[in-house]
């Protein structure tokens, strides 16, 4: 599952980077990045994508964020390059904060409002939109003069932004996506409803550390035997290392009987 994961996320930044740089000239196959986006689809009004990623939430959970998105996948890329240049990097859980809920809020009033600006900045597919008109500049350029912004600020701001993600990504991993990302955190709010879930069998967990040392959205805490699948973004690294198939995708579940937790082999 995890191969699979980061096979489809690869092509889909490949996609999505040709569409971006060359718009139409880019080879036909290269649209389906753009209609796979949740905003696009919005935007217009055709609705497919986001109705198909809110039924794949229902049922999955947050895999937009480890597949179709691209700024999540150049961030899963730069924590990759990072565990290679220091092999003992880890992460440790974080409890969730409330920050997301304020940007989300702060998000869907600026839309209401029609301060689109907002949504130009920290949307993950215009934030690749903007850093990528360096390039193809026909892309946003009646986009930010229709908001009263000259193309070379909005492209200055969509590089900033998308620079400081990655290097964000680089110290502390998917910060971005469990905080600040409006789409991943609107995601996030049908977890409880989604009918798979990651969780940890305590009857199999030995507490090894793996699963919480690998994990980049900081959202598994092993003592407690507890993922936190709001911000789980299914990149599926977890149940990779785990050494005793103890953390898995399953359905969602309530086990009835739980063994005492085991402590660490020392």
């Amino acid at each position: 599952m995890r191969s699979f994961r980061i096979t489809l996320a690869l092509v889909m930044l490949f996609a999505s980077l040709l569409w971006l740089l060359l718009g139409t000239s880019a080879p036909v196959y290269a649209i389906i990045s753009e209609r796979a986006q949740i905003i696009p689809s919005a935007i217009q009004a055709t609705f497919g994508a986001t109705v198909v990623w809110i039924i794949a939430t229902m049922l999955f959970g947050r895999i937009y964020c480890a597949t179709v998105c691209p700024v999540g996948t150049l961030q899963d890329l730069v924590i990759w390059t990072r565990r290679k240049v220091n092999s003992q990097h880890t992460f440790r859980y974080e409890a969730p904060s409330k920050i997301r809920y304020v940007v989300l809020a702060a998000y869907l009033v600026s839309l209401v409002a029609g301060v689109l600006a907002v949504g130009y900045v920290i949307e993950p597919w215009n934030i690749m939109r903007n850093a990528a008109s360096g390039v193809n500049a026909a892309d946003t350029a009646t986009t930010w003069q229709s908001i009263g912004i000259s193309l070379s600020v909005g492209v200055a701001a969509g590089i900033l932004v998308l620079l400081a993600v990655l290097i964000w990504a680089w110290f502390a991993g998917r910060e971005f996506c469990t905080k600040i990302c409006p789409i991943g955190s609107a995601l996030g709010c049908m977890h409880s409803q989604s009918l798979m879930h990651i969780a940890i069998d305590p009857d199999k967990c030995i507490s090894c550390m793996k699963c919480e040392d690998i994990c980049a959205s900081k959202c598994i805490k092993v003592e407690q035997r507890h993922v936190d699948n709001s911000r789980c973004t299914r990149c599926f690294d977890c149940t990779e290392v785990c050494p005793n198939d103890a953390i898995r995708f399953q359905l969602n579940r309530h086990r009835n009987r739980q063994t005492p937790l085991l402590e660490p082999n020392g």
